[in-house]
Order: C-alpha cells, then sequence, then structure tokens
C-alpha cells in the first residue's frame, strides 16, 4: 500500500485509481491526502524556523551595534571604562528608561509561557540561545565593523600570532 502512495505521490496522480477496487481507492486517497496535508505542515513548519532564525539573527546583530555604541561612548570616560566591550560594565549593562512608567509591565504571551517552563528546560533553551547567536557570530566575523585593518582578522606572517595590536614573539 505504501508503494502504491508513493507511486501515486512521486511518478503518477492517477496510480490511484488503477487498482480497480472503490473502497480500496478511497482508502488510499485518505492516505494519500493525510500525506500531503503533513507535507504542507512540515513546510509551513520550515518556513516558520527561517523566519525565527532571521530574527534571531538581526536581534543579535542589533545588540552588537548597541554594544558597540555604548563601547564608543564609553571611550571618552577612562575612570567607566575597561577597555573591551566584552568586559565593560557600562557597555554590557542594560538600558534603564529614563522616566519612570506610572503603568504596569505587561509581559509577552512568549515570555509568560517560557517562565513557566521547568528551571533545566530554561537553562537548556538558554545554552542553546547562546550557543545559536555565538554561531551566528562566528559565521559573520568577515563582515568587518570599519575598513581598519586593525579591526579585520588574521596573523602576523613573523610570529603567528592573531591580534593584531600583539607585540611580537618571534
Amino acid at each position: 500500500m505504501i508503494n502504491l502512495i508513493e507511486r501515486s505521490y512521486y511518478d503518477d496522480t492517477k496510480a490511484l485509481d488503477s487498482n480497480g477496487d472503490d473502497a480500496t481507492n478511497t482508502q488510499h486517497h485518505a492516505y494519500w491526502q493525510e500525506m500531503r496535508a503533513q507535507q504542507a505542515h512540515i513546510a509551513r513548519l520550515q518556513k516558520s524556523l527561517r523566519e525565527a532564525n532571521h530574527k534571531t539573527r538581526k536581534l543579535a546583530q542589533e545588540l552588537r551595534n548597541e554594544r558597540k555604541k555604548r563601547h564608543e561612548e564609553g571611550v571618552g570616560n577612562k575612570d567607566d571604562h575597561s577597555g573591551s566591550v566584552a568586559s565593560c560594565p557600562r557597555c554590557n549593562s542594560s538600558l534603564e528608561p529614563q522616566r519612570p512608567h506610572s503603568g504596569t509591565w505587561i509581559m509577552h504571551p512568549d515570555c509568560n509561557e517560557f517562565m513557566k517552563l521547568d528551571d533545566h528546560l530554561k537553562d537548556n533553551l538558554r545554552s542553546e540561545k547562546q550557543k545559536r547567536l555565538d554561531e551566528v557570530l562566528s559565521q559573520m566575523k568577515f563582515i568587518l565593523d570599519t575598513d581598519d585593518i586593525k579591526d579585520s582578522y588574521g596573523k602576523w606572517s613573523c610570529c603567528g600570532k592573531e591580534e593584531y595590536k600583539a607585540e611580537c614573539g618571534e
């Protein structure tokens, strides 16, 4: 029966009608329709996943741009700045509103759903999120923030060091 369904799907749409018995044909047709419905559902899920991945990449880039902007603003104040975006508390602090709100915070339903999950599930999702963000950043590493050579990736031919500002260890 599966052979018949596969043949009807891949080769000939009239293959279901070629076996004679109407009850059997109706049953085969029902299987074929169910298979089509499942494939359509899979296609919708794949599209949704692609869209979610696109949003994740876009948010990662926005976060990176915001951190870079905050880092550049903080460079002028040496007392409050540690030198690198990753270790700078000013660059990585959360944005606080300038004026406090008089209303209450209404959490998005997705966030509410996430908050209801078990702690181990939340931890797993957070670690997966970090892995995916790291993957996106590594894939986009070749897109430089500036045209300055010091911001590029590479290594020194003399000593093999991979940091542009590193001292020569030859």
